[in-house]
């Protein structure tokens, strides 16, 4: 049998792309309308108000898309911001550990992103951005309470949960501040594991003690 005519069409062509490489560029570009769709939508009606569907319609994709590359509105969330952590898997992981280490697990996550090659530049960032900008403003505190510690504390402590989880989140941003920000000495200076002990018993006690 005769072998099958080649066509010069299917010849490989210098320069051309791949199937894969093709995707993959597709794939970053639809990421980014993803996350400037997202932005935009975050800094008009907020988190709340805003719904995966939204972002997904003013993106020209399909809401499975979003999901498929950013797990929830809280990884969307998080990306938009350039945070370094998926807030669903951080909730998921600290309440493994029962609620007797929430404090510990907690002071863990934060402390340890922060610390990441000695540069918080991403919580300063938005740090800096929240004090100019209420859309910032708004977008830290959600990250920080409706994203991670709300659903954490409402599963382990209903009552007066979102009193708790704002003292939580208001207990971690303070620390960022006075350590990175305004650097106290003894803050700044400090080990970072005694700053985790010292953190995990304070946001245990917010999480499971008494109010009162």
């Amino acid at each position: 049998m005769a072998a099958p005519k080649t066509s010069p069409l299917d010849a490989d062509v210098p320069g051309a792309r791949s199937p894969d490489a093709t995707r993959a560029r597709d794939g970053e570009a639809s990421r980014a309308t993803i996350l400037s769709a997202a932005r935009a939508a975050f800094d008009d009606k907020g988190y709340a108000q805003t719904s995966l569907r939204e972002i997904a319609r003013n993106a020209g994709v399909k809401p499975s898309l979003v999901v498929h590359f950013y797990g929830s509105k809280a990884g969307l969330l998080a990306a938009t911001v350039e945070w370094p952590f998926d807030p669903d898997t951080v909730v998921r992981e600290v309440l493994a550990m029962g609620p007797d280490h929430i404090g510990e697990r907690l002071a863990d996550v934060f402390l340890e992103t922060w610390e990441q090659d000695g540069r918080p530049n991403t919580a300063l960032t938005l740090l800096h951005a929240a004090c100019e900008r209420p859309e910032a403003a708004t977008l830290m505190r959600e990250l920080f309470t409706t994203c991670v510690v709300a659903p954490i504390v409402r599963a382990i402590a209903p009552e007066r949960a979102e009193l708790r989880a704002s003292l939580v989140a208001s207990h971690l941003l303070g620390l960022h501040v006075g350590r990175y920000l305004l650097e106290f000495d003894a803050i700044a200076g400090a080990d970072a594991d005694l700053l985790k002990q010292a953190l995990a018993s304070t946001i245990q006690h917010m999480c499971t003690g008494p109010l009162w």
